[in-house]
């Protein structure tokens, strides 16, 4: 985080920019920075890419309405969180399932495609201010050193508010998979290993899982509100992006697995 402002205050995120945005200006019609926001949405994790498309609108980098795009699509669970914690560890797969991988980072990028005509914004050439570097400084590295330990106090606490909430629901007359399942709604690590651990049928195991990462529930809300404060852009953007990806996903692992086909035709019997 405290890597990221600076390189957002000083401008200097301009360098890396020649690496990635002629792809991704092409593929999103975006700007050259806003293409900085979508390659740390999709890296660095629930908030970061929402943190850092709230500093570039904030610095002005990037239009509001750009931002309110970005922000639908390029606030996502990591891929080392993804990787390793739920395919790995959680669901037990001996190695990365690629496929799987691709269908969930795949939708995201699918959902910015088809929204983008929604908004309307250009991509304006840089102006003389834009492209001008500011100097680094003490005071600018204090600034952004607090930004960066405020920013992870904040959500830090959010995920201890939450995690206790997670715990106190065990301790309620329910049964253990509703109880995962509200958990995972609440804060997704423990309530994907609650639901690792009770569901058996491997596939709605992966289903659940994945369909909870892609959420992220309440306390990644929390958070993205969290750092969006004092600009326009409303967490409400990222959670229909967010909700719009999980039931396609829901929907696409029901029905591209042949073990929940055959699932449904038994259940479809007893129906």
């Amino acid at each position: 985080m405290i890597a990221s402002n600076l390189l957002i205050r000083t401008g200097m995120f301009r360098y890396l920019n020649p690496v990635y945005a002629p792809l991704l200006k092409k593929l999103f019609h975006i700007s050259d920075d806003g293409c900085y926001a979508v390659l740390l949405g999709f890296l660095c994790g629930f908030p970061m890419g929402a943190k850092v498309i709230a500093d570039l609108v904030r610095e002005h980098h990037i239009s509001a309405e750009e931002g309110s795009y970005l922000l639908g699509f390029c606030n996502n669970v990591s891929p080392a969180f993804f990787l390793n914690y739920v395919c790995l560890l959680k669901l037990g797969y001996p190695s990365i399932p690629w496929k799987l991988v691709l269908l969930f980072y795949g939708l995201p990028v699918l959902y910015g495609l088809v929204s983008r005509p929604f908004y309307r914004f250009s991509q304006p050439a840089l102006t003389p201010k834009q492209t001008s570097f500011h100097r680094l400084d003490f005071p600018m590295l204090d600034a952004c050193i607090m930004d960066g330990f405020s920013t992870i106090t904040r959500l830090g606490g959010y995920i201890m508010l939450f995690t206790i909430f997670v715990q106190f629901l065990k301790l309620l007359p329910l049964s253990g998979v509703l109880t995962a399942l509200i958990s995972a709604g609440l804060e997704i690590s423990c309530g994907i290993d609650q639901l690792a651990a009770v569901i058996k049928n491997p596939v709605f195991k992966t289903v659940t899982a994945c369909v909870s990462a892609a959420l992220g529930g309440l306390c990644i809300c929390a958070q993205t509100q969290s750092v969006l404060a004092e600009t326009p852009l409303s967490v409400r953007t990222w959670l229909k992006g967010r909700i719009t990806v999980a039931l396609l996903l829901l929907l696409l692992l029901l029905v591209l697995s042949p073990a929940a086909q055959a699932e449904a035709s038994v259940l479809h019997g007893y129906w």
